[in-house]
């Protein structure tokens, strides 16, 4: 029978000795910095030490799961990387007034509202909101994007095309990596069905994906993480 000591001990052995070879392997890769390093060893050997005393079966149920807990992993250290929040103090009056609204107003035709919409709607310029984009001729003088390759993707539903004007597309540019759009965004477009509604997702924080853009994380080739927030916001529930 094993002591509670000895069960207490195994786990801190583990997980010194995981941090101990971490480290060592490491400590050559110039990417990591002594900071870096003293942590991510740190935290390699608390994994460990949390899974060597699950039973085969928990195991094996955890092994199913590994790319939502290398997901949740991140998610967990990024949280710590945030700036502070700032909180805004407001100063509550002593006394309040009981108050009514204005209720849901006057019931208007579709038409109407059509009409009211158009009057308080502010035309955009597509960069505005899209940023940079090119059409196939600059992408291919500037940027090295073979215009017969843009044509092959934007069949396939494999880059963001936006229309501009009546008859030519543009390209935000910054769905580009290595002469070609990120890996994945054909898998988000198919979710969304229209090319705009697409990118205003791709390029823009996102809080469950920790305040980063999904853009920025497909470059990064994290595409898993990309596509379950996708189905999460765009496939219904």
């Amino acid at each position: 029978m094993v002591s509670p000591n000895t069960q207490i001990e195994r786990p801190r052995r583990v997980a010194h000795r995981v941090a101990t070879k971490v480290a060592n392997a490491l400590k050559t890769d110039e990417a990591f910095q002594s900071g870096s390093l003293d942590l991510s060893a740190h935290i390699a050997g608390a994994a460990a030490a949390a899974v060597v005393n699950l039973t085969p079966e928990a195991r094996l149920e955890l092994n199913k799961h590994r790319t939502e807990l290398g997901r949740r992993i991140r998610q967990l250290v990024e949280a710590f990387g945030d700036e502070p929040k700032k909180k805004i103090m407001l100063e509550a009056p002593d006394v309040t007034e009981d108050g009514h609204g204005e209720g849901l107003g006057e019931v208007v035709s579709e038409q109407q509202g059509e009409g009211t919409l158009r009057e308080l709607a502010v035309a955009r310029r597509l960069e505005e909101w899209a940023g940079e984009v090119a059409g196939a001729t600059e992408l291919s003088r500037d940027y090295g994007v073979p215009r017969s390759s843009l044509n092959r993707w934007q069949h396939a539903g494999d880059v963001v095309a936006l229309l501009k004007g009546t008859k030519k597309h543009v390209y935000p540019v910054e769905q580009f990596v290595d002469g070609r759009p990120a890996r994945g965004i054909g898998d988000v477009s198919r979710l969304t069905a229209n090319q705009r509604i697409t990118w205003v997702w791709l390029s823009r924080p996102n809080p469950t994906l920790g305040g980063r853009k999904p853009i920025d994380l497909l470059k990064q080739e994290r595409i898993d993480d990309v596509l379950e927030a996708a189905k999460s916001y765009f496939t219904p529930q």
